[in-house]
């Protein structure tokens, strides 16, 4: 995590100090290094945190993520504007160099405490022969939930990557005067969506002494594409902002519940299918960049986001069928077998 926060702040200076001639090269090195970067620091967190904070408070802690998260979003959206207005963009990527610093120095303390700690003992499920299972037989170790939501969650990630490919475009469109102030208010009122979701989510995991179900995950991914689509349907901003809160909302509580039943598995499986999670979401998510992007050229942004959401929405609802079977299925007696 230090590692993935050293490497992008040590390219933002160079994009700053490069010349001009070289920072086109420079520009999509830091791309590169912010993508990687984010991955791992990302999967990195979500498999270390059980065992920084042990499982009964894991969701408030996850819940927590979301909502810092969440906070630091609206704020650099916030001050983005006024450094690049005020100081230009070369002071805006330094103090972006500054904060990936500040994160790498905070870890150094759970760093040391790690190393003095050692790893954890964990009652994994054992690996044949002594050897780790393959990419299969992890996920048949974690089959049928978690695989399902894995995929849930790249159907989701194509989705989302429609509505950020065709916010530009849409913006441009409904708002040609001031598309920057139209997007603004999306991405904002969908950051405080999110952060309010992660505050909900810890609340009432400190209440009730659980965290979320492979239950509320579905709904809440529904909802999340529902309210996508309905964002591109030309609504007023009165009514777009309080659809984009609830989108927000229910993708930070589908993430919250997502990673919390990540985090439930073999401590020895954990990074692996953190791993597995994260390629996944990535590989959804760069193939509908490229699928929206295509489509864009072609036809208006309500009908892209309205398909690409729309799978995510069928998958999710899939999901929740087959999820309500197999509970009602697991409650059902066992038959009793003549004699």
């Amino acid at each position: 995590m230090i590692g993935a926060d050293l490497v992008p702040a040590g390219m933002l200076v160079l994009l700053v100090t490069a010349p001009a001639d070289a920072r086109t090269a420079v520009l999509y090195g830091l791309a590169v290094a912010l993508g990687a970067g984010q991955t791992l620091w990302g999967m990195a967190m979500r498999a270390h945190l059980p065992t920084m904070v042990g499982p009964d408070r894991l969701t408030r802690a996850n819940g927590l993520v979301v909502t810092l998260r969440s906070a630091g979003m609206l704020l650099g959206f916030a001050s983005a504007g006024v450094l690049v207005g005020w100081l230009g963009y070369h002071v805006a990527f330094l103090v972006d160099a500054a904060t990936y610093l500040l994160s790498a120095l905070l870890l150094l303390p759970v760093a040391r405490r790690t190393a003095a700690v050692g790893r954890p003992a964990t009652a994994g499920r054992p690996a044949v022969e002594g050897r780790a299972p393959g990419r299969f037989g992890l996920l048949r170790a974690v089959a049928p939930v978690v695989p399902a939501m894995i995929a849930v969650r790249a159907a989701d990630a194509l989705g989302s990557a429609s509505h950020n490919v065709g916010l530009p475009v849409y913006a441009t469109l409904v708002r040609p005067d001031s598309p920057a102030t139209f997007a603004a208010v999306f991405t904002t009122a969908w950051a405080a969506g999110s952060l309010l979701a992660g505050r909900w989510a810890a609340r009432r995991a400190k209440r009730a002494g659980r965290g979320p179900t492979e239950l509320p995950f579905g709904v809440a991914t529904c909802l999340m594409s529902v309210c996508f689509v309905l964002a591109f349907t030309g609504l007023p901003v009165w009514l777009l902002v309080p659809v984009t809160l609830a989108a927000g909302a229910a993708d930070g509580y589908a993430e919250i519940s997502y990673t919390t039943r990540l985090q439930a598995v073999d401590g020895d499986l954990r990074p692996r299918l953190f791993g597995f999670a994260s390629a996944a979401q990535n590989a959804g998510f760069g193939l509908g960049m490229i699928i929206c992007a295509v489509l864009l050229d072609r036809f208006p942004p309500f009908p892209v986001v309205g398909v690409a959401h729309g799978l995510a929405l069928a998958a999710a609802l899939a999901f929740l069928v087959v999820h309500v079977r197999l509970r009602a299925a697991a409650r059902r007696p066992p038959a009793e077998v003549a004699p």
